[in-house]
């Protein structure tokens, strides 16, 4: 899931969500924690189709994201042995975003970058838990308001 930021706004009217269809069966564990089923994959994009759609989506943009390395790791995983390349996109991670602004305040401190402790402390209401285009729209809210009072561009 991902959605664009155009200044302070989030264009969820130009938002992007894939199910991809999984390789391996997907585990008892896995379906408690996203709530998805194998009958909910059986119309999932092959992977490799769904990172296309992804890169038309996101073109040149920079990608924002919590635990983006993760996430770049996986589609990488996808698109390095198809183009010969990884994405090239300029990375902005908001847990070290949360981070700069969080050390200001408190030098030498123990920071806790929890994703459920950021948005509790910019005081970002939660909007569901493990569905990607939600987390895209949270993660989205919390750039525009650590840009904001970090003074970021």
């Amino acid at each position: 899931g991902a959605v664009k930021v155009k200044g302070d706004r989030i264009l969820t009217s130009e938002s992007f969500e894939v199910f991809l269809k999984p390789s391996n069966e997907i585990s008892v564990e896995s379906i408690k924690i996203h709530h998805i089923r194998p009958c909910d994959l059986e119309n999932g994009l092959e992977p490799q189709e769904g990172a296309k759609k992804f890169l038309d989506f996101i073109g040149n943009r920079p990608l924002v994201g919590y635990y983006l390395e993760f996430d770049m790791a996986m589609i990488n995983r996808l698109i390095k042995p198809w183009l010969g390349i990884t994405l090239p996109n300029k990375q902005i991670e908001v847990s070290g975003l949360y981070f700069d602004k969080k050390i200001e305040l408190i030098p030498q401190g123990n920071i806790d970058l929890r994703f459920d402790t950021i948005l509790r402390d910019l005081r970002i209401p939660r909007m569901g838990q493990h569905n990607a285009l939600n987390d895209a729209i949270m993660t989205a809210m919390v750039y525009i308001k650590l840009k904001n009072t970090l003074k970021l561009h």
